[in-house]
């Protein structure tokens, strides 16, 4: 937990601004989404991969760049003048392969599940839209966490990070919430569902 409180505003002002960064992502992907034709989902699935990765790519990048700056502030805050500047290192692009093949699940084939369990057309669309948007905004979420995340590696003034969860959180992130601060490199992965809207906030070293 912060030290401080000025540290623990700043930890839930990034956690609002990378929900509102998430919410986004998914009203942007809105007016794309007729691009994949159900008539032709093979056809066009290229098309809307490509459109729904140029969105992913753009958002990702701001949320590793509003991470960055949240480390920056929050380091200030909790250790005033002894505060170094940070040392981490901005989140990878999108994995293209990856990305690729989970909105391929979430969109087409889930579309083709849901039409094969008898499900209508417009419900199935909207199964689709629905899933394959939640799987966009973890991977532009991905850039900020994984951005802290690279600073416990590298900054040798943090000793770990913990799980930030909203007011709410689902029983997943309640559980891995639950466990408290991480220290160790082997559990250094930040685990995030789809639609997943929870952060990582720093823990300072003594």
């Amino acid at each position: 937990m912060s030290a401080t409180y000025a540290g623990s505003r700043l930890t839930e002002a990034h956690r609002l601004a990378q929900s509102r960064l998430g919410a986004r992502t998914v009203q942007n992907l809105r007016p794309i989404w007729s691009l994949l034709d159900p008539v032709d989902i093979d056809g066009s699935f290229h098309g809307w991969l490509d459109a729904v990765l140029t969105i992913i790519r753009s958002q990702r990048s701001t949320s590793a760049r509003l991470a960055a700056t949240s480390v920056d502030l929050y380091k200030k805050a909790e250790l005033g003048a002894s505060a170094l500047a940070p040392i981490l290192t901005l989140a990878e692009a999108v994995p293209v392969e990856a990305a690729a093949t989970s909105l391929w699940v979430t969109g087409p084939i889930r579309i083709r599940q849901a039409i094969g369990r008898g499900v209508d057309l417009s419900r199935a669309l909207d199964l689709g839209e629905s899933q394959s948007s939640a799987v966009a905004m973890r991977h532009v979420l991905n850039g900020g966490r994984q951005t802290i995340l690279s600073a416990v590696h590298r900054d040798p003034q943090i000793a770990g990070w913990q799980r930030v969860t909203s007011g709410k959180p689902c029983d997943f992130c309640s559980m891995l919430a639950d466990r408290g601060a991480v220290y160790s490199e082997d559990t250094v992965d930040f685990e995030a569902h789809p639609g997943c809207n929870c952060s990582a906030e720093i823990v300072m070293a003594e």
